[in-house]
C-alpha cells in the first residue's frame, strides 16, 4: 500500500498528529476520572421528603380522579402488589368523585383507608405520602406538579 507524505497545514499539525494528541488526552482523563457524571443522590438526599427503602410501601396520593385519573387509580391498584404501593390519598374538588375514588379504593378486599381532600396543598402536607399522580386538566397540571415537587413528592404516573 502506497504512503502519502502529508504536509502539515497552516498550524504546523497533521491531523494524524492531532487525533493521536485528542485519544492520549482523552484516555488519560478517563482513566483518572477528570470528568464524572454525577449520578443523582450521590452526594445529597433525592427529595426533603423521606428516604424510600427498599422494603417499604410507597404511599401514594391521586390528585385529579375524573376519567384519566381512575384509569391510573385503577391500573396501580391491579398493580399495587407488586409495585409495593399503598394508595393512601385521594384529591379533587367534586364530592360525587371523591366518594367514587374512595369506595373503589377501599373495596371489601383491600383494606386500605383512603383520606380525602378538596385542597390538594392540604394533602401535600402530609409527610406519609411518597409521590402523587397528577391527573388534572391541563391548566392546573403544571402549578400541582411544581407544587408536589417542591413538597418533596415523587411522580407516579402522569398524563399527558
Amino acid at each position: 500500500m502506497d504512503t502519502k507524505q502529508t504536509t502539515p497545514l497552516a498550524g504546523g499539525e497533521t491531523r494524524r498528529d492531532f487525533i493521536k494528541k485528542t485519544a492520549t488526552a482523552a484516555a488519560a482523563i478517563a482513566a483518572t476520572g477528570g470528568f464524572k457524571t454525577p449520578v443523582y443522590g450521590q452526594t445529597t438526599a433525592p427529595s426533603t421528603g423521606r428516604v424510600i427503602g427498599a422494603n417499604d410501601r410507597i404511599a401514594v396520593g391521586y390528585i385529579g380522579v375524573g376519567g384519566q385519573g381512575m384509569a391510573h387509580v385503577r391500573a396501580q391498584k391491579s398493580h399495587a402488589g407488586e409495585n409495593n404501593i399503598v394508595q393512601a390519598a385521594v384529591c379533587v374538588v367534586w364530592q360525587k368523585r371523591i366518594e367514587e375514588a374512595k369506595a373503589f379504593i377501599e373495596n371489601e378486599n383491600s383494606g386500605a383507608k383512603v383520606e380525602t381532600f378538596e385542597d390538594y396543598r392540604k394533602m401535600l402536607d402530609r409527610k406519609d405520602i411518597d409521590a402523587v399522580t397528577v391527573s388534572t386538566v391541563d391548566h392546573w397540571h403544571t402549578r400541582i406538579s411544581v407544587d408536589a415537587m417542591n413538597a418533596g413528592k415523587k411522580s407516579m404516573w402522569r398524563s399527558r
